[in-house]
């Protein structure tokens, strides 16, 4: 991977000093005085750090004797928009954005081997090599969608995590309700986002074990966002779709990263510290997009059919088989059954 490619960018204290400013009155004009006056600089210099805004997509109108005044926003990821709207929500965490990279999984590892503390996140706009489950590609060459990994170093026993992987699916769908209220947005046991049967997020958990401790788990997600499905590799075009899609309206992909980062977190907390007193499988149940479903599980090379009827308390998913026995898959593919 080349020096250009695997390139951070950090977000800077003045540009985010103006966004602040700017992003709390969105209806009134700011002040060139007053931000010249926060930021301790002359007004040419402000308008020059204006200058660079633009530069970077945001649309910024400026009226004599009024100020400045946020039209737009950039429409793609944004170190100091995300780090805005993580203030916002008020779950401070430190991420670090690469407009391409190899793969968010992949920087997480260096990064760990770099010592940095935990917790962090890792986003980027172009994976070169994004993966998903089983080994699999991750289409990510569109700076639209959102390819994001949370990194933590819990250092307890593995099984205080076992259920991890499924709160982050129920939080970060649940999450992702509040942008587009009036669709069905469902998860697919064990870990992808669906809507209608059409997959827009997929999750990738990997962790790193000592004898009888988990050191780190690595949280990957690729959410698609604004992406239009017509413009989707053939492969992909029907069975996956976007938020975009979903909702009909394009949505803020730095509010977005700065909510599924808040919820992952909360899923975290909630295996760590026991916070909530939520039980998995009631949890799991009203956002199963299997249940009801006939499905197939390929499991250790056996395929097995039966009807999804919910989760066990292990995380397990349970198929009713056709002589009325009820299995649990613990691990596998799971396809509808056509």
């Amino acid at each position: 991977m080349s020096d250009t490619e695997h390139r951070q960018v950090t977000p800077n204290e003045d540009a985010l000093t103006i966004l602040r400013a700017l992003l709390e009155s969105p209806a009134t004009f700011v002040s060139g005085s007053l931000l010249a006056e926060q930021l301790g600089m002359s007004r040419p210099a402000i308008h020059g750090k204006l200058e660079k805004l633009r530069e970077q997509g945001f649309e910024v109108e400026a009226v004599r004797n009024k100020g400045y005044r946020l039209s737009k926003e950039p429409e793609v990821l944004h170190p100091d928009l995300i780090r805005y709207y993580i203030e916002q929500i008020g779950a401070p965490m430190d991420v670090l954005y690469f407009p391409v990279i190899d793969s968010t999984n992949s920087e997480a590892e260096r990064q760990l081997s770099r010592s940095h503390q935990s917790p962090f996140a890792i986003a980027s706009s172009c994976q070169t090599k994004g993966r998903g489950r089983l080994g699999r590609d991750w289409h990510s060459a569109t700076a639209d969608n959102l390819y994001l990994s949370v990194v933590f170093e819990p250092n307890i026993p593995p099984q205080a995590l076992q259920h991890f992987t499924l709160w982050a699916g129920i939080h970060t769908c649940r999450a992702l309700r509040a942008y587009v209220p009036k669709a069905p947005l469902k998860i697919k046991w064990p870990n992808d986002l669906h809507c209608e049967g059409r997959k827009f997020a997929g999750m990738l958990t990997e962790a790193k074990m000592d004898a009888d401790s988990m050191r780190s788990i690595i949280f990957g997600i690729g959410l698609n966002v604004n992406s239009n499905p017509a413009k989707y590799p053939d492969a992909l075009r029907k069975t996956a779709t976007s938020l975009y899609a979903i909702g009909g309206a394009e949505l803020s992909l730095n509010q977005i990263a700065a909510t599924v980062i808040t919820a992952i977190q909360t899923a975290y907390d909630t295996c760590i510290l026991g916070v909530g007193t939520e039980n998995i499988v009631d949890a799991w149940a009203p956002l199963s997009s299997l249940n009801g479903q006939l499905v197939t599980a390929v499991m250790n090379g056996q395929e097995v059919t039966g009807t999804a009827t919910g989760i066990d308390a292990s995380g397990a998913l349970l198929l009713q088989l056709p002589d009325g026995r009820t299995q649990a898959i613990r691990a596998g593919d799971v396809t509808l059954k056509k």
